[in-house]
């Protein structure tokens, strides 16, 4: 098994609002959310370098960066990290409703944060990965229905291949469930709280001055 994650999918699905954002993502699939035998190869864990002139601690991208060196200094063989980039924008959009100060305001400029090369990178891993016969089932862990082509691709030409869909999303109703990925996936679970509270870094990576940041 190879698992493919979308970063920002899971952060802003569920784990920005927990006190779970020291996350062992092997652990937590090895240990919480595959089967026991399940051969895990490795976890692809795709994200983007936060910007820090447009977050709201300053502090944000070096806990960002003590994050990702964690990972790859505890398991150098399974976690493999692929950056893409955050791009910024200033477009001028339509108010979705009046403000109540100014009436007569219709439009206004606002500043947008688009990810690059995460989706098309984790769409084209998961095909390669399929194709080649790299591993006997792919499991991906995000909600967005981008990922739509490339597992309905696997599923038509790759039958072989088991897909598996881990969902982070803070709601317990499957309703939320991207009905689009739950359709093409052979199993489909959400991720839980407690899956993440017992998959967790150690508070100081082993053989390393890595330690957990002190706040988030």
């Amino acid at each position: 098994t190879i698992v493919f994650i979308d970063g920002y999918n899971l952060y802003y699905g569920i784990v920005r609002h927990t006190p779970y954002k020291w996350l062992d993502i092997f652990k937590l699939f090895q240990e919480r959310l595959l089967l026991p035998e399940t051969e895990l190869l490795e976890v692809r864990y795709y994200t983007a370098p936060v910007l820090g002139s447009l977050c709201d601690d300053p502090a944000s991208p070096q806990r960002q960066r003590q994050y990702l060196q964690a990972l790859r200094k505890l398991h150098t063989e399974k976690i493999a990290i692929f950056e893409g980039k955050l791009v910024k924008s200033t477009p001028i959009l339509r108010l979705a409703e009046p403000i109540p100060a100014a009436p007569e305001l219709t439009m206004a400029r606002v500043v947008t944060l688009t990810e690059k090369k995460t989706d098309v990178n984790i769409a084209s891993d998961m095909l390669t990965a399929a194709f080649l016969g790299q591993c006997e089932q792919v499991v991906l862990c995000s909600n967005d229905s981008d990922m739509e082509g490339a597992l309905k691709a696997i599923r038509q030409h790759c039958p072989a291949v088991r897909v598996g869909l881990v969902t982070p999303i803070a709601s317990s109703d499957h309703r939320h469930i991207c009905k689009e990925l739950k359709a093409l996936s052979h199993w489909v679970k959400v991720l839980k709280l407690d899956d993440m509270a017992q998959a967790q870094l150690p508070h100081k990576i082993p053989g390393t001055s890595i330690t957990k940041p002190s706040s988030w």
